[in-house]
């Protein structure tokens, strides 16, 4: 009977020694790059690029209307001589920013529009001042310059 006590105090101590000895601390992982939270980023660009031709025909536009006689806006008339205004020192709009609150927008002429490769989606051509920008709809972000009609000569 004493084969008992030794056997049973032997299998309830069993257990206690299978157990595994304690988890040593893992090592730190590498420094991962996180990326910063969606809020914080900013919107990305659309870097857009106006093609040379585009560039071409909207300068060409406006000489010809100098040269039938017109005047269109922005420009005026200086000694029945049809010119850009004088030049602003700075833009008042920045690449990849929204327009100022309060600053007018136009349209271009249609005969100009009608000559510029189709605006991309989601923007549209417009006159600001002497430049010729393409803008986003509804974000009024501007996208790209196309002409800045004080350097028409």
């Amino acid at each position: 009977m004493r084969v008992v006590p030794i056997v049973l105090v032997a299998l309830l101590a069993l257990p206690a020694t299978a157990q595994t000895p304690p988890a040593r601390p893992a090592a730190p992982a590498p420094a991962q790059q996180t990326k910063p939270p969606a809020k914080d980023t900013p919107l990305p660009t659309l870097n857009m690029v106006v093609s040379q031709r585009d560039r071409d025909a909207a300068f060409a536009y406006y000489r010809d209307e100098i040269a039938a006689g017109r005047c269109p806006a922005p420009l005026v008339r200086k000694d029945k001589a049809c010119g850009a205004p004088a030049a602003m020192p700075t833009k008042p709009w920045r690449l990849d920013q929204p327009l100022p609150d309060g600053m007018k927008a136009d349209a271009p002429p249609p005969g100009l529009i009608a000559k510029l490769s189709p605006s991309p989606a989601g923007h549209q051509y417009m006159r600001v001042d002497t430049d010729i920008l393409i803008i986003g709809i509804g974000t009024r972000n501007v996208a790209a310059l196309v002409v800045d009609l004080s350097r028409l000569q």
